[in-house]
């Protein structure tokens, strides 16, 4: 005859849970000087880090032509990455102005 299955729990402590840094949502509102460059450059730090922004979207239909308004979005990023990506979008030649949201 075999023993009975035992379905109390181990007297061994259980694994603590992994514990993953915060992710957030980062949004980027540029604004720059329209040149034929300027998209890969806004593109750059994202794909300098490995990530793909969900939204990328870049146009100059508003205005005089001279100025293109991107906007640009990437989840699953700690808040540090996300300051990363806005201090690299600000020192991109051209750029006017980086509005920079963390959700």
């Amino acid at each position: 005859m075999t023993a009975p299955l035992s379905l109390s729990a181990s007297s061994a402590p259980a694994p603590a849970p992994v514990r993953h840094p915060q992710t957030v949502q980062a949004l980027f509102f540029v604004t720059a000087q329209a040149d034929p460059g300027i998209a890969p450059r806004l593109i750059e730090p994202f794909a300098k880090r490995g990530l793909v922004p969900v939204r990328a979207h870049i146009s100059s239909e508003d205005g005089d032509g001279e100025t293109i308004s991107a906007d640009l979005r990437v989840r699953g990023v700690t808040r540090d990455t996300a300051g990363s990506i806005e201090k690299a979008l600000r020192a991109i030649i051209g750029v006017r102005q980086v509005i920079a949201l963390v959700e």
